[in-house]
């Protein structure tokens, strides 16, 4: 997971769509700032995805959405562990044992590979799914999920079975991107880096519009087929509204939930972007409802059982 999109065929409908004037206007938008797939997604060397996220996660990664989390002592679930690098970093940080779950069986050899490569025990990856966790009742002390939950493919049981996995007063620890954030397309990994494509044309121009450059760009890659759910390639289309309509209709111990800015030093491109002399103006939008969709940052959850 992670916002990575995993090739494993085709659209079935992709060959019955016709262009028309809005597809082609939404491939001019989408053309103005292409985009194609890094190496590491289409020929990765050895534990390379694994020593990138293990690298981030020392820089801050996810835990420096949540200043002074401790992961002592604590009994963890990873949903949506990737590679396993971020994993290996709560080992190292203290947690008594790190159990990560991913959808590829690919990913979680990878995982084992890298955790073995840094001599640490007490580490276990399955596959699976959020929806249908493989585990028994309040297993676990903390759960936790970075830039996961926009892609599973129904949130609603995702969180259900985190709250079944959880230990009483246990704790589920989230961020990720609301779907109309203008990254939130997740277009910018293989097509396009123009922001809000999925504000500014609808769900059938958009899938047509990339279809067709995909085709043009011949390059062989093609995103995960989508799912029923989907309203976009391996995206659920969560939105802050959403969540904050499935976080009410639960009973819950304790829930923060936080919008993260648009424009903050959280951002990794708040240097190279020169953000911090816009920031201000743009901050007081997360707060605005509807507009907040598109200039937020992240959703960043805090849920105690």
């Amino acid at each position: 997971m992670n916002g990575e999109v995993i090739s494993e065929g085709r659209h079935p409908e992709a060959r019955s769509r016709r262009s028309g004037p809005l597809v082609g206007v939404a491939k001019a938008y989408l053309k103005v700032a292409p985009a194609f797939p890094p190496k590491h997604w289409t020929s990765a060397k050895p534990l390379e995805r694994a020593r990138m996220e293990y690298e981030d996660e020392v820089a801050g990664g996810f835990l420096k959405w949540f200043p002074g989390a401790s992961l002592a002592g604590l009994t963890m679930l990873d949903i949506g562990s990737g590679y396993g690098g971020r994993a290996a970093r709560y080992r190292e940080l203290g947690a008594r044992k790190v159990v990560g779950v991913e959808i590829f069986s690919r990913m979680a050899e990878e995982s084992r590979a890298f955790a073995e490569s840094k001599g640490l025990a007490e580490m276990e990856f399955h596959v699976g799914e959020g929806e249908h966790l493989p585990f028994a009742d309040e297993t676990f002390d903390l759960v936790t999920s970075y830039d996961v939950f926009e892609h599973v493919h129904e949130l609603d049981r995702v969180f259900d079975e985190c709250m079944r996995v959880l230990k009483p007063n246990g704790r589920l620890l989230a961020v990720f991107p609301p779907f109309y954030h203008p990254g939130g397309s997740h277009l910018e990994g293989f097509v396009s880096k123009m922001p809000w494509p999925n504000v500014l044309f609808g769900r059938e121009t958009l899938i047509r519009a990339v279809e067709e450059i995909l085709r043009e760009q011949n390059d062989g890659y093609q995103p995960n087929p989508m799912r029923p759910r989907d309203k976009l390639w391996c995206l659920n289309g969560a939105t802050i509204r959403s969540v904050k309509r499935m976080l009410r209709a639960r009973r819950l111990r304790e829930m923060h939930m936080r919008l993260a800015p648009l424009f903050s030093p959280m951002n990794e491109k708040w240097t190279r972007w020169k953000m911090r002399y816009y920031a201000a103006f743009f901050r007081p939008l997360r707060h605005v409802p509807v507009v907040n969709e598109m200039f937020v940052h992240r959703i960043v959850m805090e849920v105690r059982k």
